[in-house]
């Protein structure tokens, strides 16, 4: 079976007419070729790139570890796979849905690997003693039953007796779950003998609306019928509009048949639709529907790389001027990682900003040399192996820099650290034409490592971004037991902000407005799921706190991976708060909740991300940011971030006080 490449379309834009395929090709011929890291053992076809950064990922690379399409869990084994609907509980710290080892599938295996995907689907090949394929499992996010084809005639075994408890559908009850099973092979309690063609399809049963068993017959017997057509593959529809976005996942079925998908809390539809049952998922309490195409509208945020001062009161220009005066004076930093190294740059490139606004001298020298230290990166050889430096890695097909921090070389966090880079060659390239062409094709490609919007190049589509969860993963391998995970869901939010301001810099409408829906989703789940989540949900009973620092397939979690500091939970949430973070905005009652557990009745900001909290503060109305404007001058200087500074600070929350 050929690969069967990932289908993305963003309305109003011909991606291939446009050539995007050959500025991609444009932008690694830009950058030297190595690889520093090896990769770990890879279970995927030769004919797909490795899918990092995916929430299959754990399959990929290495000892497989549970993936989690939402609701079931699925584990590999060496002779099949292990099935089951995650148990969702709640604690103070932890709303948590592990993997489930309910029912056991074993089709004879020797050894499987990943054939294909697309943005919301992973096929799975398994293969016999002699490398031949026994079948194919599809895992569809969001679709309860996974699907495995023959390709060969051979007996499937169950772990677990079904009995055929309704017509065509045969049901097993496993620690309190409820699971089906249909196929159209010659099936007996345990075992099912599949011909080439048929296939079994086992189901994770939701939590019923009927109280009576004729309607509970109805509706097992509904999904049932749903299941009866396995979902071969996925496609995506991004449409950009005046003041929304629109996102559409077509599950194809075989014949074109129904499907039965959840709808997460942030996927808000105006029409209504058909109600199987619901399922608690540690995302929320959530619907299963009938729909062959999920559509839903997220509200539109817009890119946006600088502060604007022009009705910021006179005192406060001049306290602003004074900071200024003051920052640019310090000696630059330039440390050699592409995390910190990017933050540096960052702040310097808003700085920079912020002193031309405000005309103060030495704005013009402190540019200059902020141009030199951002060329830097992008200068090197073919064969250089000097510390700031970015180049394609031509085995795990993407880009990466010589000084690979939290991971990078393992595709860890790429969006986080190149959009520092894609904000900086924004705003730079705006001052100065000149820089723009020089870095051009390099910047490229970094926008494209996280965003590629074709297929078929050399690196994997919107590597990133998961369209069905509305957000990003940062682990390149996600070797975990809780599957993949994204901590700073803000910086994420950053990276499609400053791809936008690159797109547009540049000219390019389609990336624009790429940048323009992927920074919609984002943001909206952002809010949904790390800092404005649902309390009352009934899967989050016993949490015992307003934000969520850390978000897995199989856990929402109160932690970080690098703090256990309170102001850590909800900095990594909000930093770097660029100019486009007013989406953190809108409920100033919750804001303040937010606030208060951090900092307490009293207001501490003289803590980790003090600098960032102050500014998040700002969004809670007039008087709150009147205040985060006397406190933010007199908080310590050790407590500016290195990837913020004073003048930022300040500016930040005078622009929200006119």
């Amino acid at each position: 079976m050929d690969a069967h490449a990932a289908q993305f379309a963003l309305v109003g834009h011909d991606l291939a007419a446009l050539g995007v395929s050959e500025m991609i090709e444009q932008a690694i011929a830009a950058l030297p070729v190595d690889t520093i890291q090896e990769m770990p053992w890879l279970h995927a076809s030769s004919m797909i790139q490795p899918p990092t950064n995916r929430w299959f990922s754990g399959l990929a690379f290495g000892s497989p570890s549970p993936v989690f399409p939402t609701p079931y869990s699925y584990i590999q084994t060496d002779q099949g796979f292990v099935f089951g609907l995650p148990h969702v509980t709640s604690s103070r710290h932890t709303i948590s849905g592990p993997a489930s080892a309910d029912i056991d599938v074993n089709v004879g295996a020797y050894g499987y690997r990943i054939a294909a995907h697309d943005l919301a689907s992973v096929t799975i090949e398994f293969q016999n003693e002699i490398g031949r394929v026994l079948g194919r499992a599809v895992l569809a996010e969001g679709v309860p039953y996974v699907s495995y084809t023959a390709e060969i005639a051979h007996d499937v075994t169950l772990s677990e007796a079904f009995s055929m408890e309704y017509e065509s559908c045969a049901t097993a009850h496993v620690e309190g779950s409820h699971y089906g099973l249909v196929t159209t092979g010659a099936f007996s309690a345990r075992s099912i003998r599949l011909q080439a063609g048929q296939y079994v399809s086992l189901i994770a049963f939701p939590q019923f609306t009927g109280e009576s068993p004729a309607q509970i017959e109805r509706e097992v017997l509904r999904i049932a019928r749903h299941a009866t057509f396995p979902v071969l593959r996925t496609e995506v529809t991004a449409q950009v509009l005046s003041d929304e976005v629109v996102t559409s996942i077509r599950y194809v079925a075989r014949e074109n048949g129904p499907v039965a998908v959840v709808r997460l809390p942030h996927h808000e539809v105006r029409e209504p639709l058909d109600n199987l049952g619901t399922y608690a998922t540690v995302s929320g309490t959530a619907p299963l529907v009938s729909a062959k195409v999920l559509t839903w509208r997220t509200p539109r945020v817009e890119p946006r790389v600088h502060l604007d001062l022009t009705r910021v009161a006179e005192d406060r220009r001049a306290t602003l001027a004074a900071a200024a005066v003051q920052d640019i004076g310090e000696v630059p930093r330039a440390p050699e990682d592409t995390y910190f190294g990017g933050k540096a740059l960052f702040r310097d490139a808003n700085l920079l900003d912020l002193a031309t606004q405000l005309s103060v001298p030495g704005a013009d020298a402190f540019g200059q040399g902020l141009e030199e230290r951002f060329l830097e990166w992008f200068k090197a050889a073919a064969d250089s192996h000097a510390p700031r430096t970015f180049f394609y890695d031509d085995v795990w097909s993407g880009v990466v820099g010589r000084e690979a921090s939290f991971g990078t070389d393992l595709f860890n966090d790429h969006h986080f650290h190149w959009g520092y880079f894609l904000h900086v060659a924004a705003v730079l390239g705006e001052r100065n034409p000149q820089l723009l062409e020089q870095v051009r094709e390099s910047v490229d490609a970094l926008a494209f490592d996280i965003a590629t919007p074709v297929p078929d190049t050399e690196f994997p589509m919107l590597r990133v971004f998961d369209v069905y969860k509305g957000h990003s993963w940062a682990s390149g391998t996600a070797p975990f037991d809780e599957g993949n995970n994204q901590e700073s869901s803000s910086e994420a939010v950053n990276a499609w902000n400053a791809l936008g301001a690159w797109g547009k810099l540049t000219g390019r409408t389609w990336l624009y407005e790429l940048s323009v829906w992927l920074l919609s989703l984002e943001a909206c789940s952002a809010r949904t799921y790390w800092t404005n989540f649902d309390q009352s949900d009934p899967v989050r009973t016993s949490y015992r706190h307003s934000v969520i620092p850390l978000v897995w397939g199989a856990k929402h979690d109160y932690a970080t991976w690098f703090s256990g500091e309170q102001s850590a939970m909800l900095g990594m949430a909000v930093l770097p708060m660029a100019p486009v973070a007013d989406y953190l905005g809108g409920d100033s009652d919750r804001i303040m909740q937010n606030l208060e557990e951090i900092v307490g009745f009293f207001g501490d900001y003289d803590q980790v991300f003090g600098d960032y909290l102050l500014m998040y503060r700002a969004l809670a109305g007039t008087d709150a940011a009147e205040q985060a404007w006397h406190l933010a001058q007199d908080i310590p200087a050790e407590r500016i971030d290195d990837g913020n500074s004073l003048t930022y600070v300040l500016a930040w929350i005078a622009e929200h006080l006119v």
